[in-house]
C-alpha cells in the first residue's frame, strides 16, 4: 500500500511538472502569437496627415483662369462644389455669401481682376452664383449657376 501511495504521489508530481511545462509552453505560444498581432494596429487608423491638408481647396492644384473660355469651361464645376457645400455647411455659407472671391482664392481658384462673383440667397429661394465681367461702364453676366436636386427612381 505504501508503494501505491508513493507511486500516486510521483504521478501527481509528474502531472504538476507536465502542467507547469504546459503553462510555460502556453506562455511561449501566446508570446509568439502576441508578437504577430503587435505589428497590427488594433486601434483607429492614424489620420494625422489630414491635418496637413487644406480641405477647403476645390482642386489639388491651383486653378488660374485667365480667359472667358477658361471661365466658362472650369468655373461651373468649382462653383457647383461651392454651392453644394453652402447647403451643408453654415459657416461656409456665411463666408461665401460675404466674400465669394476670397473664398475661391483661398480654395486655389484665381480669377482675373475684371471678373467678379456674387452669391445670392433670398429667403427660401435656391442659392445661386453669378459671375460678371466688369467693363468700364457696365458689367456683363458670364455665368449664372443654381444647384438643383433631382430625385430619380
Amino acid at each position: 500500500m505504501l508503494y501505491f501511495h508513493i507511486k500516486s504521489i510521483c504521478i501527481y508530481y509528474q502531472c504538476l511538472l507536465w502542467l507547469s511545462e504546459d503553462i510555460s509552453l502556453f506562455e511561449i505560444i501566446r508570446g509568439k502569437i502576441g508578437s504577430i498581432f503587435k505589428g497590427r494596429s488594433q486601434s483607429r487608423p492614424v489620420l494625422d496627415y489630414l491635418d496637413e491638408q487644406d480641405l477647403s481647396r476645390f482642386s489639388e492644384q491651383d486653378i488660374i483662369l485667365e480667359t472667358e473660355d477658361q471661365i466658362q469651361e472650369f468655373l461651373p464645376e468649382v462653383l457647383g462644389q461651392a454651392l453644394a457645400r453652402t447647403w451643408i455647411d453654415k459657416r461656409f455659407l456665411e463666408a461665401f455669401y460675404e466674400y465669394p472671391e476670397v473664398i475661391l482664392e483661398r480654395g486655389g481658384v484665381y480669377l482675373p481682376d475684371h471678373i467678379s462673383v456674387e452669391f445670392m440667397k433670398k429667403d427660401k429661394s435656391r442659392p445661386k452664383v453669378i459671375v460678371y465681367e466688369n467693363g468700364p461702364e457696365k458689367r456683363r453676366k458670364i455665368l449664372e449657376l443654381k444647384l438643383i436636386m433631382v430625385a430619380e427612381e
